[in-house]
């Protein structure tokens, strides 16, 4: 009878979800394990299950759990405005720049929540400023909904907003829980010698990120499918732009009896070369040594969906600052909260061949 008001695999997977809202940073499987004494095969067959149905989500290859998308979707349906700042506040955590989240408010936009970066005294937000809607990147994230010309169109072609104060730039990008209609916006401000393509390439997939875990099936702001996304090859400066985002790669190349494999990897963009590192346990590097001719596959999953195919041969090499060198620069990259451990089989990849392609093919002609 006590079985039944009491379910203790449910208690169970109910403990794991309450310890990992209290870290938002992510916890790793040996720490549950550590914390609860499960039993390996019934913790993974815990965390598989929440995992598949979006209550958890893994950070990266092997990284810890945080709690996911279905999660923050529930708790956005009953406390939309606490979720939003919850999450803002997660994702913020690193960031290099001083960020903001901003909502409009009649004919202006106010700061909801604002986190200082490794820069406090340029560009920093303070919570209650308000902006001009016509007068402010935030703003125009809202107006780019229903305006006509130039620079609206191309605010919801790139699904960032751009503007130059004097010697600062201010950029903002949509968050749309429904994955078209912006409610919120994430907003930097900094010096015009930092606006690096790829800040604007993090900025953008923070929003990206926000928008799923608060419910959005799909980022694609503004439209279903936008407006001058017709499909077009990508010139050598945008291919070595969108190579600077924090992108994770597919690896694809042939094990040792000859049949094909593709696993998810981080990278280091440093011209020429892509770097790449084995997490501990990791097979594809026997892989590599048998079959040293690899493909790169590296695409975004929002406007304008540019994507890249990088083919050249891995070869074992020492990464000119270590590997913890390229460990801490793998955080910095893809803000981790802890360099990956253990990274020892380095390989450089120096591209033969690199072409990418951006947008879609017409409706009509699908």
């Amino acid at each position: 009878m006590a079985y039944i008001r009491r379910v203790p695999a449910v208690e169970r997977a109910l403990r794991i979800l309450e310890w990992i809202a209290d870290r938002p940073e992510g916890v790793a499987p040996a720490a549950l394990q550590a914390r609860f004494g499960f039993s390996r095969t019934g913790l993974f067959a815990l965390l598989n299950t929440l995992k598949a149905h979006g209550y958890l989500e893994q950070a990266g290859p092997r990284g810890p759990y945080r709690l996911g998308p279905r999660w923050w979707a529930l708790a956005a349906q009953a406390h939309p405005e606490q979720a939003l700042r919850e999450l803002f506040r997660a994702e913020a955590r690193g960031f290099a720049e001083s960020l903001a989240l901003l909502r409009p408010a009649g004919g202006e936009v106010v700061v909801l929540e604002a986190v200082l970066g490794a820069h406090p005294l340029v560009g920093r937000w303070a919570v209650g400023d308000r902006l001009p809607l016509e007068g402010s990147a935030p703003g125009w994230i809202f107006l780019a909904a229903h305006r006509t010309g130039p620079r609206w169109g191309r605010i919801r072609r790139e699904g960032i907003a751009r503007r130059r104060i004097g010697a600062l730039i201010e950029a903002a990008a949509p968050i749309c829980p429904d994955g078209r209609h912006p409610v919120a916006a994430l907003a930097v401000r900094l010096p015009a010698s930092r606006a690096a393509p790829a800040l604007f390439e993090a900025l953008r997939a923070a929003a990206a990120r926000l928008s799923l875990r608060l419910g959005a099936p799909a980022y694609q702001p503004y439209a279903a499918e936008p407006e001058g996304l017709s499909l077009r090859r990508l010139r050598p400066e945008e291919i070595v732009a969108f190579l600077e985002g924090p992108w994770i790669a597919r690896l694809v190349g042939l094990r040792a009896d000859g049949r094909p494999y593709a696993v998810p990897v981080w990278y280091l963009w440093e011209r020429p070369a892509l770097w790449i590192a084995a997490l501990p346990g990791s097979r594809w590097p026997g892989y590599i040594r048998a079959h040293p001719q690899v493909t790169l596959l590296i695409d975004e999953p929002w406007p304008p969906l540019r994507r890249v195919r990088v083919e050249g041969r891995a070869v074992p090499d020492i990464f000119p600052e270590g590997p913890e060198g390229l460990a801490a620069r793998l955080a910095a990259r893809y803000r981790l909260e802890s360099p990956p451990p253990g990274l020892r089989e380095i390989f450089r990849i120096l591209p033969e061949r690199m072409e990418g392609r951006r947008g879609v093919i017409p409706s009509a002609d699908r």
